[in-house]
Order: structure tokens, then C-alpha cells, then sequence
């Protein structure tokens, strides 16, 4: 058994099996939707739904790759693939907050100081000129995600601009702590003398002390937290669900 236990490996795939049917939902809400701006069609239509598919993609990906029940050691180019897909899903779950903006702002035709058209950098649905024009519904949504967006944001930004997020090959007990060390001073030892294949040979008993933990991180110096990919990708999805939800509601206000 790998990380997680039975129950939670099925509340997990269950999770998974309902993403089809909300992208779904989704995409004929906005897709369909009349719009007054070509550029908020667009928007709603290559930017958000496109976003949604691909975050769908994107977890059914390292579902398959690094299965929640997954109690070996993967392959590194495994790893990789997933770490991909999460990044990938990352940047889309933060452009669906920015895709939202615009095509509310859009839409309502809000303007700036004097009347003047947005740039592009006022434009959010927290900006100042933009969150004052929903509803107290929506304000208090906004406030009660605040936490949640803060850490996207943060893997976003660290993704972005500083230490892109990962998956580690492999975690080290401090039980096996100095036995690791001591075989990686050898490892690099051999490969200082060019003895490759004992290089190989001393990295694969290092990999036979770990264990494999679906956690993603992105900066030991910044300390950001070490999260669960599976369940926080599920919970991630559900919640740029419930602001495209939120949205439709406020349009029909």
C-alpha cells in the first residue's frame, strides 16, 4: 500500500470520475452563453473552457502516471511527466482566475479613473476597479478564498519567476540519513574516477533506502509547504469550479 490508504484512494478516484461531467457543465455554460464583446467570447471560449480541459488533462495525467496507490519508487521520467502536468495545471488554474476577470469586465464595461478603458494590469477580480462592482455575495466568496488563491499565486509566481514547483524522486527517512550520505560520497567518488557503472550501481542503493511520497514543493530556502498533488489538484479544480459558478450567478443578478 502506498501513501494513502484504501478509503482515501477511492474518495480520490471518485474525485477524478466527477471532473468530466463539471468541465462539461462548464463549457456549455460559458461556451454557449451570449456575449456582448467578441473579446470576452473569446476569452470564456479559447481561454477559460480551453483552461478547464486542460486542468482536466492534466490531473487525469498524473493520475495515471503516479497512481494514488502507487508503493514503489517510479521511474524518474514518470516523475517528470507528472511534474509537467502539475505545472501545466498551475498556470491554468491561475489564467482561469484572469479569463474570469476579463470577460466580466468586459461585459459591464467597466472603466477606470475618468471613464478610461482598463489596462491590462487593473484588470482582476480583486482590482480595485473591479471588485467593487459585484455583489456582497461575491465579495464575501472572494474573501473566503483568499487563502486558497494566496497559495496558488504562490506556486504560480514561484513557477514563473523563481524556483519551479516539483516532485521529489524520493524521500529519506532519518533513519537511513547518514546511509544515504555515506553512499552518495561514494557515488560521486566513482563518478570523479569515471567509474560509471558503479556510480549506477551505488545511486540505485541510495533509491533503495527511500520512499516514494506524492508531494510537490517548490523552495526549501523560501519554506513553502510540501502538498499532497492528488487531492489538492481535486480540490483546486473544484474550486475554480466554484468561481465560474459564482460568476454565472452574478450575471443573472
Amino acid at each position: 500500500m502506498g501513501y494513502f490508504n484504501q478509503e482515501a484512494v477511492d474518495d480520490l478516484h471518485n474525485g477524478l470520475a466527477d471532473l468530466p461531467r463539471a468541465l462539461l457543465d462548464l463549457r456549455e455554460a460559458y461556451a454557449m452563453r451570449e456575449y456582448k464583446e467578441g473579446l470576452a467570447r473569446e476569452h470564456a471560449q479559447h481561454g477559460l473552457c480551453r483552461r478547464l480541459a486542460t486542468m482536466v488533462h492534466s490531473v487525469q495525467t498524473v493520475f495515471q502516471i503516479l497512481p494514488p496507490d502507487l508503493d514503489t519508487i517510479p521511474e524518474r521520467a514518470a516523475v517528470m511527466d507528472a511534474t509537467a502536468a502539475i505545472q501545466t495545471f498551475v498556470i491554468n488554474a491561475f489564467g482561469c482566475m484572469e479569463n474570469l476577470a476579463w470577460i466580466w469586465v468586459l461585459e459591464k464595461d467597466l472603466r477606470g479613473r475618468r471613464g478610461a478603458k482598463l489596462d491590462r494590469l487593473e484588470i482582476g477580480l480583486g482590482k480595485r476597479y473591479v471588485r467593487p462592482s459585484f455583489s456582497d455575495e461575491f465579495r464575501a466568496f472572494l474573501d473566503g478564498q483568499k487563502d486558497w488563491l494566496a497559495n496558488l499565486i504562490g506556486f504560480r509566481d514561484g513557477l514563473a519567476h523563481r524556483i519551479p514547483l516539483y516532485i521529489a524522486p524520493y524521500v529519506i527517512d532519518d533513519t537511513a540519513a547518514e546511509a544515504h550520505r555515506a553512499l552518495d560520497t561514494k557515488a560521486m567518488a566513482a563518478l570523479v574516477e569515471g567509474n560509471r557503472v558503479e556510480y549506477d550501481r551505488l545511486r540505485g542503493e541510495q533509491q533503495k533506502l527511500g520512499r516514494f511520497r506524492p508531494w510537490m514543493t517548490h523552495s526549501v530556502y523560501e519554506k513553502s509547504p510540501a502538498i499532497l498533488f492528488h487531492p489538492q489538484m481535486i480540490q483546486d479544480f473544484k474550486t475554480v469550479d466554484s468561481y465560474c459558478r459564482m460568476l454565472l450567478k452574478e450575471f443573472g443578478k
